[in-house]
């Protein structure tokens, strides 16, 4: 888990690993990469300048022995906006981006995959929060890597098939 804080002093970028999250004020970018069946989630105040990404792997952490909270979309959202707070976000001001959540591997078993218990604790985890979604690219069958921008407030997806979007 890495919790990093920056003062944008210039057009910079912050990478975040799987299962980290990072927080940033100013103008510094987000990105991640490896963005499969995990989530990246971004939460952003745009009146207080602040952004946070979290790239997690699984939905809850409920039957797990890992200490690590990032890497669980029910543990992992709520630390990274205790982050936010903490670096002078209003937890009323925050937006979401959510990204990933993909089938990337095909089984035959009658339970939801990784990706889709994973898109739907994301999607609980907000909703429980009052925390309006913004914009997202969740499902599919392939890979993403995300870079998000506070100061056009968009995240930019690329895909493994070489393919971009904005949302």
């Amino acid at each position: 888990m890495t919790t990093n804080r920056s003062s944008d002093q210039g057009p910079t970028r912050r990478k975040v690993g799987i299962a980290e999250y990072v927080v940033v004020t100013g103008g510094t970018k987000l990105v991640t990469s490896g963005v499969g069946s995990c989530l990246g989630i971004v939460l952003h105040d745009g009146y207080n300048n602040v952004s946070g990404l979290i790239h997690v792997m699984l939905p809850t952490a409920e039957e797990s022995r890992d200490t690590n909270q990032a890497k669980f979309v029910d543990s992992g959202v709520p630390m990274l906006i205790e982050a936010m707070e903490e670096a002078g976000a209003s937890r009323r001001r925050l937006r979401a981006w959510v990204v990933g959540g993909s089938e990337m591997l095909s089984f035959s078993s009658d339970g939801d995959s990784i990706g889709k218990r994973n898109i739907a604790a994301a999607k609980h985890v907000l909703s429980e929060l009052r925390i309006d979604v913004a914009g997202t690219d969740v499902g599919g069958n392939h890979g993403r890597s995300m870079t998000f921008d506070p100061v056009t407030e968009t995240v930019t997806i690329q895909t493994a098939d070489d393919t971009t979007q904005t949302i």
